[in-house]
C-alpha cells in the first residue's frame, strides 16, 4: 500500500536532514540524543495520521528534540522549531496559499529576530523581559480596542 506523500513529510524530511547535518557538522558530546529524539516526532506523525488532534501530540513529540537542539546551538533550536511549526500547519493546511506561506515567513522572521537577541545577549533573562513586556503592551491595547468597540455598538453614548 503506498501513501501519499503530504507536505508535512517534507518538512520532516527537511528537520531530519538540519538534525543529521548539525550532529555530523558539530559532533556535540551527546551526538547520539539527536537522532533518537528525531524519531519520536517521526513515529507520531506516522501513527497519528488519522486522529483529529494528530498536531498536539506531534507539538509534544518535537519540544525535546527542540529544547536539546537550543541547547547545544541556538540557531539548531531555531531551525527545529521553524520545522515543526511548518509540519504543523502543513498537516492542518494552513500553507495553501501566498498568504499563508507570508504569514509564516514572518513567524520564522520574528523567530529570528528574538534568537539573535538571545545569542547577543548570552542569556534568555533579559530578551524574555522586553518580549514579555511588548506582549503585555500589544494585550492592553487590544484589550482597549475591544472595550471601545463593544461600548460603541452596544448603544451607549460616548
Amino acid at each position: 500500500m503506498n501513501l501519499p506523500v503530504r507536505k508535512e513529510d517534507g518538512f520532516f524530511l527537511l528537520l531530519a536532514a538540519g538534525v543529521l547535518l548539525f550532529t555530523v557538522a558539530a559532533f556535540p558530546p551527546s551526538w547520539y540524543l539527536y537522532p533518537l529524539l528525531l524519531v519520536l516526532p517521526g513515529i507520531v506523525l506516522h501513527v497519528t495520521r488519522t486522529w483529529k488532534d494528530r498536531m498536539f501530540y506531534v507539538i509534544c513529540a518535537g519540544q525535546p528534540l527542540v529544547i536539546a537542539l537550543s541547547a547545544a546551538l541556538v540557531w539548531a533550536g531555531l531551525f527545529a522549531v521553524w520545522m515543526l511549526a511548518g509540519i504543523v500547519l502543513a498537516a492542518l493546511g494552513m500553507l495553501g496559499q501566498g498568504d499563508d506561506l507570508r504569514t509564516y515567513a514572518a513567524f520564522c522572521g520574528a523567530t529570528l529576530v528574538i534568537a539573535a537577541a538571545i545569542d547577543a545577549s548570552d542569556h534568555v533573562l533579559l530578551p524574555l523581559v522586553v518580549l514579555g513586556g511588548l506582549i503585555a503592551l500589544c494585550a492592553a491595547v487590544q484589550t482597549i480596542r475591544e472595550y471601545r468597540f463593544r461600548k460603541q455598538y452596544a448603544g451607549a453614548p460616548p
